[in-house]
């Protein structure tokens, strides 16, 4: 009988799914929004309703599925059953997924893992990060994390919190960041904060495309309104632009410098801007190594899988472990 994976990536306000070949094709997804108001029960049910469909979609039976990851945004405890903390899916901070999953499939290996974790197995395994023994992926969108493969082993951590390095300080005392802190790398790259930049040169009366670009968006700043002003040679946009690449460029310079990585691949939502962002993170990245640094260092590769499907293959290779 053939044998499935069950990948769940479950977000601050939508959980994605998949199920795989234990080759990790993808046979059939599923995705479906939630509200983080309601209890964790509520939306347990539909998650499992979500399950059976996809399932179904796939042609597999409950019972052939052998292995189901979870890829969760935030802290699990060292034995990978419960969550810690996870500030941008709350409402399951205090439920038992792992019992309630293990119920629906008492025959399976169930893992969960942390998003970026799983993310970056995924692209270690299957992605621009093949081949790689010592390599970094980062996910810059919203905010800024990462998964670290060292010595072809996925990196955790002493208390299982490494790869926060959006609140690693590049500027002490710089722009305030959501965290608390001041000068944080996320706090000048993280697509939650570089728009409060703009807002604020424009509401100080600076003038910008972006002002009309973002009114055709209901008035939200974000990576579309940035790119296309920068097409448009817009000079805040660029300002901005390498301020993000700047930060990005000292923020990966110095990780290089403690852990001498072979990779950093890159992807998430501020990823769309392509090839400039790529070539702006490589410059400023360039621009502070010194004769005693291998050039080797510098390799930013973009992610290989989308933002839409990384969360599920992530979460089947941590339901996989090496």
């Amino acid at each position: 009988m053939q044998s499935y994976t069950l990948g769940i990536d479950i977000g601050g306000t939508k959980i994605a799914l998949g199920a795989l070949s234990n080759a990790f094709h993808l046979l059939a997804r599923r995705e479906f929004p939630y509200d983080p108001a309601r209890t964790a029960e509520d939306t347990f049910a539909r998650l499992a309703a979500q399950i059976r469909d996809c399932l179904s979609d796939a042609g597999a039976e409950a019972a052939a599925v052998t292995h189901v990851g979870v890829g969760l945004p935030g802290v699990l405890s060292p034995d990978r059953r419960s969550l810690k903390f996870a500030p941008n899916a709350a409402l399951f901070n205090a439920f038992p997924l792992y019992d309630a999953l293990q119920s629906l499939f008492p025959g399976a290996a169930l893992r969960m893992e942390n998003d970026a974790n799983a993310a970056c197995l995924a692209e270690s395994r299957l992605g621009a990060g093949q081949g790689f023994r010592n390599m970094l992926y980062a996910t810059i969108s919203t905010g800024i994390g990462c998964g670290l493969i060292l010595d072809g082993k996925l990196y955790r951590g002493s208390r299982f919190s490494a790869g926060e390095i959006g609140h690693m300080r590049i500027y002490p005392g710089g722009e305030a960041c959501g965290c608390g802190g001041q000068g944080c790398a996320e706090a000048y790259a993280g697509g939650a904060n570089y728009p409060r930049r703009i807002r604020r040169r424009i509401d100080a009366g600076e003038e910008t495309a972006m002002t009309a670009l973002a009114a055709k968006h209901g008035g939200a700043i974000d990576g579309r309104v940035l790119s296309a002003a920068l097409s448009a040679g817009d000079p805040m946009a660029r300002e901005v632009f390498g301020e993000i690449c700047a930060a990005l460029g000292l923020l990966f310079y110095n990780i290089n410098k403690l852990l001498d990585l072979d990779a950093f691949v890159l992807g998430g939502g501020l990823t769309n801007l392509g090839e400039p962002l790529f070539d702006g993170v490589r410059r400023e990245y360039a621009a502070l190594c010194t004769p005693m640094d291998d050039p080797a260092g510098g390799r930013f590769l973009p992610a290989h899988f989308s933002s839409a499907e990384i969360g599920i293959f992530g979460a089947a290779m941590a339901a996989h472990p090496a």
